[in-house]
């Protein structure tokens, strides 16, 4: 084989400004490998029992290379993970909520699943590529998804408009793997609840349940938004990022979940939109976010989608931001009406 031997006199090279740019990104994956050197290597937890403590004794009760340590705990103390008075150190103030194995909020699991290889993230230019067989994304526990502040956020949210209007049934059609009808669950303790899901979803659900203690309190039934098996009328009908996979159907889809409200009963879209002719602004990062978790684009026509609650027979039909850490959830709303036949149904209390 002829190769052909470029040679370089460094002497002549001016080192490009650009550089920088580039070295500062790495710098965001090594700060990313101390963050996780310290979960890994047991360091968080050892420090909550035996802080303040002083280099010597964390590389013996460790088993860490003195000759490396200083640099490591010093990387941590950059960071704002740990905190040093002389040579002793200990947990910076507050850390203990997201760095302890105890925590609900220890955040072990979502970094080591960054890093794994069935991550999108961490195989991201596969991800990107036409080449791509979808797979889903690792389970990861209630308090550490993706979804579980967006669930709890659109749980409270509904349970503070709703006030003075009883909600004695609910259809969940919940994309985020249960975490919806979870937080519906706590929030709307007298409700029927029923969760539809396809059946490769319906494990991840059972899951999800199971791990809130709340199996008990939900019904899961096999379907699809455009695919809403028949049952009693509702009072309230949620759609939880569960139109992406249908979304050239969108309509379709509204009027089988519309079928199933009660006179007087409310649906509400909670979803992610692209911007208007999907252009996109400052903030790539959670627009990447977003396709990671969804494996679709975000829906379209943000501005005309209330009016295919119209089309579909629904009235007084709404829209509401809910702010979150992937940006603007929007929110659409809107009821069935009730007719002159329907004396005794539920009735509108709302402000």
């Amino acid at each position: 084989m002829n190769m052909e031997l470029h040679r370089i006199d460094p002497a002549t090279l001016e080192i490009p400004a650009a550089l920088a740019t580039v070295r500062r990104l790495n710098d965001g994956f090594k700060n990313f490998q101390v963050l996780r050197a310290g979960f890994r290597s047991g360091l968080f937890d050892w420090l909550e029992h035996n802080a303040p403590a002083e280099r010597p004794a964390i590389s013996a009760a460790l088993n860490l290379r003195g000759a490396h340590l200083a640099g490591f705990l010093q990387a941590l103390e950059d960071l704002g993970l740990l905190t040093r008075q002389g040579a002793a150190y200990s947990l910076a103030p507050g850390m203990d909520a997201v760095l302890l194995a105890s925590s609900p909020w220890c955040q072990a699991e979502v970094v080591d699943d960054l890093s794994a290889p069935s991550s999108r993230w961490s195989t991201l230019d596969r991800f990107l590529s036409t080449e791509w067989t979808a797979t889903p994304p690792p389970m990861l526990s209630p308090m550490r998804h993706p979804y579980a502040e967006e669930a709890e956020r659109l749980a409270e949210y509904l349970d503070a408009r709703l006030k003075g209007n009883p909600v004695r049934s609910i259809l969940c059609l919940d994309g985020g793997d249960g975490l919806f009808a979870a937080a519906a669950c706590r929030r709307f303790p007298e409700a029927r609840i029923s969760v539809i899901a396809p059946a490769e979803a319906q494990q991840r659900l059972r899951q999800t349940l199971a791990e809130c203690g709340l199996e008990d309190r939900c019904s899961i039934l096999p379907g699809t938004p455009l695919d809403t098996p028949p049952g009693e009328p509702v009072d309230l009908a949620v759609l939880f990022h569960a139109l992406y996979p249908v979304r050239r159907t969108t309509n379709d889809a509204l009027a089988a979940v519309a079928a199933r409200l009660a006179p007087g009963g409310e649906l509400y879209c909670a979803h992610w939109f692209c911007l208007e002719a999907c252009e996109t602004a400052p903030g790539g990062l959670r627009d990447l976010d977003k396709a990671v978790l969804t494996d679709s684009h975000p829906m379209c026509h943000v501005e005309t989608f209330c009016q295919r609650f119209g089309k579909i027979g629904l009235v007084d039909a709404g829209r509401d931001d809910l702010i979150g850490e992937y940006g603007a959830t929007k929110l659409h709303f809107a009821r069935r009406p009730i007719g002159p036949c329907d004396a005794g149904t539920r009735q509108d209390h709302r402000p």
